[in-house]
């Protein structure tokens, strides 16, 4: 008896053994990434006290990644993989991002730091080009955001984002957890949870993370989408939310962002707009240790673009509006970008684009005693993917 159970142990074991999900390859490493470039001249106020002031009028600037990725899929059809992004630039945070992921029949699972669901999967206007646009676009050509906490209008942050209450710096990837559902007729769900908004490396497991005082920890992210063909047109919508449900800190107010945006195609022309509200975006802790409500910022605009062959035309705009820069009750701001560009596709992954716009500040104190602010800028740039 005793032979015959460790004998048909042994089967059931090499039964499963053959049955188990093994890859036919391992993973196997491969490079992606880009390269932008742009070469800018803003002409604008800048005199004593303007936000201009001490400041160059001209930059050649660039962002560039380089994308070390590695992938498999096992013989029950699960893609297994790993990305890491390395800044083209010397930088403190020089790994911009990495993580893994699993993608199969139940969607995608993916663990480390990377953007959270609502900065990854958000909807932005169409009219922008790799370098230039109102909104979010690489190359930031006036001084319309200098003193606040958003370096430009952006309609595509989660609270898990740049400059936290304590100044540091996690780029908006720290680690965390991001899962995307199948599409059900057009229609996915991305969810995210983030602990904390500064940690994007983790202890090595040799301890459990310091808990710092201030920053937004449990940060939950929700986004939907939908993308639809109808023949005539194509709509592409995406809206959600982003929340922080602790900060562990006296006078550290929990952020709530909200965003939506919508665009549009028929044929070659296309149209869209966005909006994002961001609750206590420039709060912090006050001096008095006492909650306040303040530092709100929403950011709303459009765009629309035309495809003639290789040349795409489009043209942006954007309103800011940025309460109490800095936790100052009253020191509001308020913010008009306007922005022409053109590209043109010299090849696959290789295009060159141009940008011409206009932007005006102006706010309640410090901004209205200057007379606002105005800038009128022009940039040449580059764009590569590999």
């Amino acid at each position: 008896m005793k032979k015959l159970l460790l004998g048909s142990t042994a089967l059931l074991v090499t039964g499963l053994a053959a049955n188990s999900a093994y890859a036919a390859d391992g993973i196997k490493l491969g490079l992606g990434g880009f390269f932008k470039t742009s070469v800018d001249v803003n002409i604008d106020d800048n005199g004593q006290n303007d936000l201009g002031n001490n400041r160059d009028s001209s930059m050649v600037s660039s962002d560039a990644e380089i994308y070390f990725i590695g992938k498999t899929t096992l013989d029950n059809g699960l893609t297994v993989g790993t990305r890491v992004e390395l800044e083209g630039e010397q930088k403190t945070d020089q790994i911009d991002a990495a993580w893994v992921y699993f993608n199969g029949g139940f969607g995608s699972l993916n663990i480390g730091s990377l953007k959270s669901a609502l900065a990854q999967y958000c909807i932005t206007p169409v009219g922008g080009s790799a370098n230039f646009g109102a909104f979010s676009q690489t190359s930031i050509n006036n001084n319309a955001f200098v003193s606040t906490k958003a370096a430009s209008a952006t309609v595509c942050e989660g609270v898990d984002t740049e400059n936290n209450t304590n100044g540091n710096t996690s780029n908006g990837k720290a680690q965390k957890v991001v899962y995307l559902t199948p599409s059900f007729g057009g229609f996915q769900l991305a969810l995210s949870w983030t602990p904390n908004d500064n940690h994007e490396t983790g202890n090595g497991h040799v301890t459990m993370n310091a808990d710092t005082k201030g920053n937004q920890k449990q940060i939950l992210d929700a986004y939907a989408m939908f993308n639809h063909d109808f023949g005539g047109f194509k709509m592409q919508w995406g809206g959600g939310g982003s929340w922080a449900l602790d900060t562990n800190g006296i006078g550290v107010q929990k952020k709530e962002f909200y965003q939506t945006g919508l665009n549009l195609t028929f044929g070659q022309f296309s149209i869209g707009g966005a909006f994002e509200y961001m609750k206590h975006l420039e709060g912090g802790q006050s001096a008095t240790n006492q909650r306040n409500n303040n530092g709100d910022m929403w950011v709303a605009g459009g765009g629309m673009a035309y495809k003639i062959d290789a040349f795409t035309i489009g043209a942006q705009y954007s309103y800011s509006s940025i309460q109490d820069i800095g936790g100052t009750q009253g020191n509001n701001r308020r913010i008009h970008q306007v922005e022409l560009t053109g590209q043109y596709a010299m090849g696959p992954g290789i295009n060159l684009d141009a940008g011409i716009g206009y932007a005006h500040a102006d706010g309640d104190q410090t901004d209205k005693a200057n007379g606002g602010y105005d800038s009128f800028n022009i940039g040449l740039g580059t764009s590569f993917t590999f």
